[in-house]
């Protein structure tokens, strides 16, 4: 079944969406359980999103479509089967502020039922829908205004899922529909209740939605108690793309073929490798459509390297991760971000465990990666270079079977790691490198070494290239690409020149993404080229272990 276009709902529409969400979510947990029969997608308009939607279907050839329906008709369909029982009253949030901000005062009685919808069966009506609900008969259940996220949690906390935390905005309708589905306890901001809700969770849980705040204070807080972030606050329709994942065939994107290496280039080599990979919300949105990214004009020109959540997708939106296989060029390269967003030094750190904890992720992460064919994981360290991030290394080459080596980069700034490289040993007890980000193509971060725009990271691969010792000649490297930096097309020598205010950056024909990796590629000098970061890894192998390395080369089956 489908809404109409959330775009026509009437008025409050914010009442509407979190209504249709909690009606979605129900409607969710009576298939899982055998109560019912039939998935509810939210219609947004949003192209992107609505091709995913296709996609689901067609590998879902036995699904019936039911028709569309408008908000309350829906919801009277759902009582009609006992599938919504009554409804739960909260009052919308007003506050003022921005979204994902801090706001004083907020009214987080939404989060407060959208935590109990799942319990007890209610959808959510907002204060003005009252009269509504009330005129069809629905029974009021809860009236959770007034009541906190504190009060929530201590009443019903033995009820709620311990596998799965929703954080959640509550001027945001998105992923409460998974939540209520799956009964998890939904909440917004860092007091004590986040806490303690971290420390209660069972490790090695999934966060969904997005906390706000400060974005490393917010990671690190269930980071250290051994969870990870999925960047799924603006997510829609998670129970309908994810159906029938389990049992969903497996999808591998193309291998990079070590055997097409010519050992005799001895030129200097970067590899360019775009952020923001583990961002779910971004690969269900406007990531594969978006000119700027998968649709670039320029796509194609270097080999490049896409961070991914394909971990996640595979089990949230496999739909996706076919598309990208379907489309993938012979100059794309898929990486693994990290099996989720969370600091592996870091990791369980508040946790007895927190060793073994990060191995079991890392066998999971490593099991999802071998479905997709993707034999690259990159990390975002809090420290690089700190004892504890190669401690996590270690422990994630000693899982993953087939690990070709570990892009490294670090929180505050991406480029820290200076291009370091050390050695960590697979359960074969084979040496495999971690590989720290040399270079960051970011706005306005020209007074940073090793960063700013393409042409003065052009200019820094050259000289390091040019100054390298014989014994690490050619110089072999990796550049972050920040996603969202934008840039302006200026060729010549003025390294400024490139930089732009971000605010109205698209405005003035700036770009982002792809094209800046494609212009930095442009400058470099004849005796250094852009190569894919199988290669990288390949070749910083081979410089280590020739023999060992060329033998199992030569043993990949094509």
């Amino acid at each position: 079944m489908r809404t109409t276009s959330d775009e026509r709902f009437p008025a409050p529409r914010l009442a509407y969406q979190m209504l249709m969400q909690s009606a979605a979510g129900l409607a969710a947990a009576a298939v899982d359980e055998g109560r019912g029969d039939e998935l509810i997608w939210v219609a947004t308009g949003d192209d992107d999103v609505e091709a995913l939607y296709a996609r689901t279907l067609n590998r879902l050839p036995s699904v019936a479509f039911r028709g569309v329906f408008e908000p309350w008709d829906l919801v009277e369909r759902l009582r009609a089967r006992g599938i919504v029982r009554g409804y739960i009253l909260y009052r919308r949030d007003d506050s003022p502020g921005p979204i994902n901000g801090r706001r004083p005062g907020a009214d987080l009685s939404v989060n407060v039922a959208t935590s109990l919808a799942g319990l007890l069966g209610g959808v959510l009506v907002d204060e003005e829908l009252e009269p509504e609900a009330r005129a069809r008969g629905l029974a009021l259940l809860a009236d959770a205004r007034g009541k906190t996220q504190a009060w929530c949690f201590a009443t019903y906390r033995d009820r709620f899922n311990r596998r799965l935390l929703c954080c959640q905005d509550p001027k945001k309708p998105n992923v409460r529909d998974l939540a209520i589905a799956r009964r998890a306890f939904t909440l917004y901001g860092d007091d004590a209740t986040t806490a303690e809700a971290l420390a209660w969770l069972e490790p090695l849980s999934p966060i969904l939605g997005w906390n706000g705040g400060d974005e490393f204070e917010t990671t690190r807080a269930s980071t250290v108690q051994g969870h990870f972030q999925t960047a799924t606050d603006w997510c829609v329709n998670l129970p309908v793309l994810m159906a029938g994942s389990r049992r969903a065939a497996p999808v591998k994107t193309r291998p990079f073929d070590p055997r097409s290496i010519d050992w005799d280039d001895r030129r200097g080599g970067v590899a360019f490798v775009l952020t923001d990979g583990d961002n779910v919300q971004w690969l269900e949105g406007d990531f594969f459509g978006n000119a700027e990214f998968w649709r670039s004009p320029e796509r194609g020109l270097i080999p490049f390297g896409w961070s991914t959540c394909f971990a996640h997708l595979t089990q949230l939106v496999p739909a996706a991760v076919d598309h990208a296989a379907a489309t993938q060029g012979a100059a794309d390269s898929f990486l693994e971000w990290g099996g989720g967003y969370y600091y592996p030094d870091l990791f369980a750190r508040d946790r007895p465990d927190r060793w073994a904890l990060l191995a079991r992720h890392a066998r999971r992460t490593g099991e999802l990666m071998a479905r997709n064919g993707t034999p690259i994981v990159g990390f975002n360290f809090a420290d690089a270079r700190s004892a504890d991030a190669r401690k996590a290394c270690e422990v994630f080459a000693a899982e993953v079977d087939g690990l070709l080596g570990i892009l490294a980069f670090q929180y505050a700034p991406y480029e820290g790691g200076a291009g370091e490289v050390f050695w960590v040993k697979d359960r074969a007890g084979v040496e495999i490198p971690v590989v720290t980000a040399r270079y960051s193509i970011w706005a306005e971060a020209n007074d940073r070494p090793r960063a700013g725009t393409p042409a003065k990271v052009a200019r820094e691969i050259r000289e390091t290239a040019e100054a390298a010792p014989p014994t690490d000649a050619p110089r072999l490297d990796w550049a972050v690409v920040h996603a969202w930096s934008w840039f302006l097309r200026a060729p010549g020598p003025d390294e400024e020149a490139e930089n732009t205010p971000q605010d109205d950056a698209r405005a003035r024909g700036a770009r982002r993404g792809y094209a800046p990796a494609a212009w930095c590629a442009e400058r470099l000098p004849d005796s250094v080229r852009a190569v894919a970061p199988e290669e990288l890894l390949w070749r910083l192998r081979e410089r280590r272990a020739p023999e060992p390395t060329r033998r199992l080369i030569r043993e990949i089956r094509p």
